[in-house]
């Protein structure tokens, strides 16, 4: 199972094979930190595989109502279980399946780049068993690799502007700037 609290972000770990648990949480502000958190579970099953999706609030946050998820979550976690069933050839070329060490990887990404308010990618499966993440909207596009042997990076264009970049994924604040941009 996954578990997803926003938006400060604690590490993705897999359960079992097709469980996954990542936690964020919307951190204590002001008195807030003196009353119980409110904790809400949600659970997204496919197949064998479950994503739990855990929020904890101190208070509500500005663009959330009392019991929403933010909209890119629920569409990105069907995307990865999507993914994630994907058998062995599922290309008819050899492409291996998603191993969820790419699945948490990305997870763990997410968790530090996106806000309420961020629209959700598009989960794109690759050949040798590691996933793409991709926005591509107001004439921009934003691709984050995860290879399934190699570190995350990340690949920008602004085609209004004429602006390329590209760099390691593990640059959050430069990611989270790109996302809002896009949006």
């Amino acid at each position: 199972m996954a578990a997803i609290a926003l938006p400060q972000f604690q590490p993705t770990t897999a359960l079992t094979g097709d469980q996954f648990e990542s936690r964020w949480e919307h951190p204590a502000t002001s008195s807030a930190a003196l009353s119980k958190p409110k904790v809400r579970r949600y659970k997204f099953s496919f197949g064998k595989s479950a994503f739990k999706v855990v929020v904890t609030e101190h208070v509500v946050p500005a663009g959330f109502t009392e019991n929403s998820l933010p909209t890119w979550v629920e569409p990105t976690i069907a995307a990865f279980m999507t993914v994630r069933s994907l058998a062995e050839n599922w290309d008819l070329y050899g492409g291996k399946a998603v191993g969820s060490d790419v699945v948490v990887e990305s997870l763990s990404i997410l968790g530090q780049i996106m806000d309420a308010a961020s629209p959700a990618p598009s989960v794109v499966p690759l050949g040798d068993g590691g996933l793409q993440l991709e926005w591509h909207r107001n004439q921009q596009d934003l691709e984050i690799v995860f290879p399934s042997d190699d570190v995350p990076q990340f690949y920008y264009r602004d085609r209004r502007a004429g602006i390329e970049q590209d760099g390691l994924a593990s640059d959050f604040s430069n990611l989270a700037r790109l996302l809002r941009g896009i949006a």
